[in-house]
């Protein structure tokens, strides 16, 4: 029988980049979080390493293969995020659940299309609550593009600099995760 370290690799392989929950990998291997958390840190693997971007686990490529598949992979230009969507995507992330109307009100322009956009790209969710209104959420795939383990690790909304502060983060995430 495989080692659970070998079937959880097995598992986030299989699932690709949609990842795996935690309680899900937590059943199907019938341990504990903390057991799940202590496999991940004992994972080794010249070539994959185990990350958690908010509640789910994902396979990834170590860093040291980046620059190989930069040239692979090459469409960083039909990626990038437009400022408009930057803008949007800021405004979701520090004030969800936002709804459409909020953030048009935040940004003073019409945001359907960068919020279409946010959605297609799967950085943004909409979930319609008791009241029927959307709202808008970041997704884990946002937190993975972004390299954030949770939405608390964005910067502090502070009275100075906040809005410099939040472009710089942005920007320099944006260079690396898109």
């Amino acid at each position: 029988m495989p080692e659970k370290i070998d079937i959880f690799e097995a598992l986030l392989y299989a699932v690709g980049d949609e990842g795996l929950e935690s309680e899900r990998v937590e059943s199907l291997l019938a341990i504990t979080h903390d057991e799940v958390e202590q496999l991940a840190a004992d994972f080794t693997s010249s070539v994959f390493q185990l990350r958690r971007y908010g509640g789910k686990w994902f396979l990834e490529l170590r860093s040291d293969y980046t620059p190989y598949l930069v040239s692979l992979v090459d469409q960083q230009t039909e990626r990038k995020l437009t400022q408009a969507s930057m803008e949007t995507l800021a405004i979701i992330a520090y004030n969800q659940p936002v709804t459409r109307s909020d953030v048009e009100t935040l940004r003073g322009v019409n945001s359907d299309g960068p919020v279409r956009t946010l959605i297609e790209r799967g950085l943004v969710a909409v979930k319609t609550e008791e009241s029927r209104s959307q709202q808008l959420y970041t997704t884990d795939y946002f937190l993975q593009v972004f390299g954030l383990t949770s939405i608390e690790e964005l910067p502090e909304d502070s009275e100075t600099d906040t809005k410099e502060e939040m472009d710089l983060f942005f920007k320099s995430l944006t260079t690396k995760g898109e």
